[in-house]
């Protein structure tokens, strides 16, 4: 078999780490001008590595936990393999050729997934499946109707419980009444419940847990079989995970240091199989403070303002992949991606702040087999596709190259931490963005043909006029308008007004006060 372009019948052989064994998969299709294979995983795992002839009648995997329905498992992949499949000999190809699933060489999880559904007792899966096509209701003692007060009839088939529902949670609630939902896979709480835990080591079939505003210092969730955590870290010292944890969502700033002079939050001490190899973690803005997850196997970064990739590489040493997503932002350090030895798959999205010299050869990216760079700067989206794109190894996506005319009104615009910020609607935040926008624009066209400093007074003039208009009719609609607020305001108005002349500046003041007082 050819390192580069297996043929159809291939098998491979591979160890599958999570469960500790090894499991074998079948190519069934070639896409040669693309480098791509289909491939069948093969219903069998064994302890070693297995021979052609352990895996010469084994069916194909079916995955059928939780809400699939039954299909094979059937994806296409990029070239090369990894080197951890071995090739073992070729066999017939029988069944389906195509998928519509793409993906990674990473079947370790949906593996593990289906062996533990399939160690399950048949009753509770077999009721989990039966409920989703029931209309039966049943009632849980202590969720009452909010409006009747009366106990609150609901499907058996409900898949979330949550404090934030429709009904409310009377003192006589107790979490184990949920077993009475056979479907019932998330738990969203905005408060600690001393029945939480004891419930979720007691219900194999809950594995998506959300908990905000909890108040605790230490949490203990071995045990149970969560795969997925949303948490909220504000005060969190210790948090112990389950072996099955798989992605860790993060919010909050960590516990508040109250030793010594600093206000730096204490990393939070985190307790997880293998320092969290099989844990993906999502974050909000920086880099979380944590400690126990140097091994986890990736990182999705959202909303970023500034990063230095030096914090990313300290804190998660060993990722695979790193998907990073600005509000627009700024990043720094590109240098660090290269003390990130099993970086497979980088993602760059709405980030700037880095020249095309900065940005990391080939050849000091030795395991990256994905890129894709989507809004970068426009010298770097230009460098790195020259360079990437006679990497067969590399499957490169380059879209949105941003000049500099777009940076100035997005990147460089004083307003733009307004999106998402609270009490400031989205469609205010729309708004104030096109007005500044518009006014931007006025004073470079302004600026490009200026002879008479009078009249590019009066454009200018004109053009934050109708900006401050548009400000200060949302504030009297909304009230958004705080002390941060209105020196953003401020900020902005020196950006279009950088420049006029001191007393044209001057002769602006007036204008200014009367709308951030409005």
């Amino acid at each position: 078999m050819s390192e580069q372009m297996p043929s159809p019948g291939d098998v491979l052989g591979f160890p599958i780490e999570r469960i500790g064994r090894f499991g074998a998969c079948q190519v069934v299709a070639a896409d040669v001008e693309n480098q791509k294979v289909t491939v069948a995983l093969l219903d069998w795992t064994g302890e070693q590595m297995p021979t052609l002839g352990d895996v010469t009648e084994a069916p194909r995997l079916e995955k059928n936990f939780m809400f699939w329905k039954a299909q094979e498992m059937v994806k296409n992949v990029q070239l090369p393999a990894p080197s951890r499949f071995r090739a073992i000999g070729k066999l017939p190809v029988r069944g389906t050729t195509e998928s519509r699933s793409y993906g990674g060489w990473d079947f370790d999880n949906d593996v593990a997934r289906q062996r533990w559904w399939n160690t399950l007792p048949t009753e509770l899966t077999a009721a989990f499946k039966a409920s989703l096509d029931s209309d039966e209701t049943v009632s849980i003692p202590g969720l009452v109707n909010e409006q009747s007060g009366e106990p609150m009839q609901t499907r058996i088939r409900t898949e979330r419980f949550g404090d934030d529902a429709a009904y409310r949670i009377a003192s006589d609630f107790r979490m184990a009444s949920l077993r009475a939902w056979p479907a019932l896979y998330q738990v969203f709480l905005h408060a600690w419940r001393e029945d939480l835990v004891p419930f979720l080591r007691s219900a194999p079939l809950v594995s998506e847990l959300s908990l905000l505003e909890h108040g605790q210092r230490e949490i203990d969730l071995s045990g149970t079989h969560l795969d997925r955590l949303v948490i909220d870290i504000d005060g969190l010292e210790r948090l112990v995970l389950p072996k099955s944890m798989a992605t860790l969502v993060v919010h909050g700033k960590g516990a508040v240091n109250t030793v010594g002079a600093t206000d730096a939050p204490l990393p939070l001490q985190v307790v997880a199989e293998q320092n969290g190899r099989w844990i993906s973690v999502r974050a909000t803005g920086a880099v979380p403070p944590l400690h126990g997850l140097d091994q986890a196997r990736g990182l999705r970064m959202d909303k970023v303002n500034t990063l230095d990739l030096d914090d990313v590489a300290h804190t998660f040493p060993n990722i695979e992949y790193l998907h990073l997503f600005g509000s627009p932002g700024t990043l720094t350090g590109l240098a660090s991606l290269s003390k990130l030895p099993k970086l497979e798959s980088l993602w760059l999205c709405d980030l700037f702040g880095y020249a095309a010299h900065e940005f990391p050869a080939p050849d000091t990216l030795a395991t990256l087999t994905s890129l894709s760079l989507d809004s970068v700067p426009a010298e770097v989206a230009a460098a790195v596709r020259k360079a990437y794109k006679k990497v067969p190894r590399v499957d490169l996506s380059v879209s949105k190259p941003r000049k500099p005319e777009w940076l100035a009104e997005n990147l460089d615009n004083p307003l733009r931490h307004w999106d998402g910020r609270e009490g400031i609607p989205a469609a205010a935040v729309k708004k104030t963005h096109t007005a500044y926008v518009a006014a931007l624009r006025q004073v470079r066209e302004a600026e490009a043909v200026r002879v008479d400093d009078a009249a590019y007074a009066d454009v200018v003039t004109r053009a934050i006029s109708d900006f401050l208009e548009v400000i200060a009719g949302l504030n009297r609609k909304n009230r958004f308008l705080d002390t941060l607020e209105r020196d953003e305001v401020i900020d902005a108005v020196n950006t279009l007004t950088a420049q006029l002349p001191a007393d044209a500046r001057a002769a602006l003041e007036p204008l200014v006060e009367d709308a951030l007082d409005d």
